[in-house]
């Protein structure tokens, strides 16, 4: 049956770009100008006529269109190049293929180095990586690592989170076209976090170590080069932001009073783990009177909520990154990860007063678990649960904490390295 799928025009590329992924690259398409909020009735009238009248002349159309390939011409497995590192640069950087950024051309050689420390065959399917639906062979993936800078010692990890991003939970496709600032942040935990020397200390989400820099690296080359996740393209975050370069950091587990992240979540402590998690930014909270757990509480109720916050609107996984000394301050006081979830669960309720009736309504339709049939709230929470609160241990001492809102639409996933 002759269909036409009605889209905007900032999505027309992504559009085709998924249409294309997913078998039907000539796929008719109605586009219609945004934006669309807060239309009057005339001017929604309007776009409405005009896009039936492009729809039906599409849909009756004599001739069939003409089948288009998209995909170019194909490139050969192995690239015959020449010149300096800056023409070799100039050529990646020319074919999208880089994160704006200098990269290690990935020759023979690099690439054999880091094959060599896996079983699996260079052929083997690590995951299909969204929009484009790439798929993510162990070659591919090593091809990018190489690119970013790991060492072969660090391509078991990006391995891991390559898997982790491909997992249905972690709904992968709207989170590479969203207009979110959203990234994949990994979390590393285990004996891997020693061997590799990655960092989970002073600086955790900044700049300086090696393994955390290019590993983040490594997944964001492959998200663009194998998934299509190219800015402006496919990815259209309005604003982004500096992690979507590399987020990658490592729990403090041997300053946290608790039990590690990763056997939180079902590991043996001698696990080595990757956790992936859809991260929309950082919120510093700075505590200057630190003496008890009851204020360190108070000021992290009263520094999370924020209007605007994606967790609002859909719900999803906050991540609060304690500090060490923090950390231990609640510990003291006999404080549980569970009791500070419960608290900041129900401290940080929003009154639904504070929003516009068609945000509250916008909100009714996509979190149901907070606004069941047939029982009113007036409060709005930053997770659909306290157990949806994700809390870690990272970080240097000091009166620091780190709130960091998740992409609702998504959830964490833990992977075994």
């Amino acid at each position: 049956m002759p269909t036409v799928t009605v889209v905007t025009d900032v999505f027309l590329d992504l559009g085709r770009a998924v249409a294309t992924a997913l078998g039907s690259p000539d796929l008719r398409t109605s586009v219609i100008d945004r934006p669309l909020a807060e239309l009057r009735e005339a001017e929604v009238r309007d776009k409405a006529r005009n896009a039936f009248q492009d729809i039906t002349s599409q849909l009756f159309a004599a001739a069939k269109e003409q089948s288009v390939s998209v995909s170019g011409e194909r490139l050969p497995r192995i690239l015959e190049l020449s010149g300096s590192l800056e023409e070799v640069n100039d050529y990646f950087y020319a074919q999208r293929w880089t994160d704006g950024l200098p990269i290690m051309p990935p020759v023979c050689e690099s690439v054999e180095r880091l094959l060599a420390v896996v079983e699996e065959a260079p052929d083997a399917v690590i995951g299909v990586v969204a929009p484009r639906m790439g798929m993510a062979t162990i070659e591919k993936i090593a091809i990018n690592a190489v690119m970013a800078g790991c060492e072969p010692g660090y391509f078991p990890v990006v391995l891991a989170a390559v898997k982790a991003i491909c997992r249905p939970e972690f709904n992968l496709l709207p989170m590479q076209a969203t207009t979110n600032p959203v990234t994949p942040m990994v979390i590393v935990n285990g004996p891997v976090v020693k061997q590799l020397q990655l960092n989970a200390g002073y600086n955790v989400l900044g700049q300086g170590w090696k393994a955390n820099a290019t590993i983040g690296r490594a997944l964001r080359l492959v998200l663009n080069n194998i998934g299509g996740g190219v800015p402006g393209k496919v990815d259209k975050a309005c604003h982004g932001q500096p992690g979507k370069f590399s987020l990658c950091i490592a729990e403090n587990e041997e300053a946290s009073p608790w039990e590690p992240f990763h056997v939180e979540r079902g590991f043996s402590a001698d696990d080595s783990t990757v956790s992936v998690i859809g991260v929309a930014g950082t919120q510093d909270i700075i505590h200057y009177a630190r003496t008890s757990a009851q204020k360190v509480l108070d000021t992290l109720v009263r520094s999370i909520p924020r209007e605007g916050y994606k967790n609002l609107y859909s719900g999803g996984e906050p991540l609060l990154i304690l500090g060490p000394e923090q950390a231990t301050i609640l510990s003291a006081e006999g404080l549980s990860k569970k009791d500070i979830k419960r608290f900041v669960f129900e401290g940080t309720k929003v009154p639904l007063s504070l929003f516009h009736p068609e945000t509250v309504d916008f909100i009714r339709g996509r979190r149901p678990r907070v606004f069941p049939a047939g029982r009113e709230t007036n409060e709005l929470p930053i997770a659909d649960s306290e157990e949806d609160i994700q809390i870690i241990v990272a970080g240097g001492a000091g009166n620091h904490n780190v709130f960091m809102p998740t992409w609702g639409d998504t959830r964490c996933v833990t992977v075994k390295i």
